[in-house]
């Protein structure tokens, strides 16, 4: 094989790579919905800071501002392909399901919807 056809290959590939992205990145934005995110974690110690969420920004390294009752709360995020891990600073962290689909993104039962 010829080095620029090695060369080519080379670069196409780390291209696909970089356009993939990281699961945080995908979610960044701002996202808005109805306050009805209920994580089904009553009981947990401390309770989550998130449930009844209305708003959330990912900035897509790491770090989120969720709305609660027009409150805003600093969490730190990191995202595998279902799961949410949310951590407010302390040493507990909560793991929440999720999924997006285009401008949709559910977290846990509640829906939101891409704002910016």
């Amino acid at each position: 094989m010829k080095p620029c056809v090695k060369i080519t290959a080379c670069l196409l590939l780390l291209l696909a790579l970089c356009a993939c992205g990281s699961y945080e990145s995908r979610i960044a934005g701002t996202w808005q919905g109805d306050g009805s995110l209920d994580s089904g974690m009553e009981g947990a110690d401390p309770p989550p800071p998130f449930d009844g969420a209305e708003r959330w920004v990912f900035d897509g390294k790491e770090s989120a501002i969720v709305t609660v009752d027009g409150r805003d709360i600093q969490l730190h995020y990191y995202a595998s392909d279902d799961t949410l891990t949310l951590n407010d600073g302390g040493e507990v962290s909560w793991g929440v399901l999720y999924e997006r689909k285009g401008d949709t993104l559910r977290v846990g039962g509640a829906e939101f919807v891409r704002v910016k």
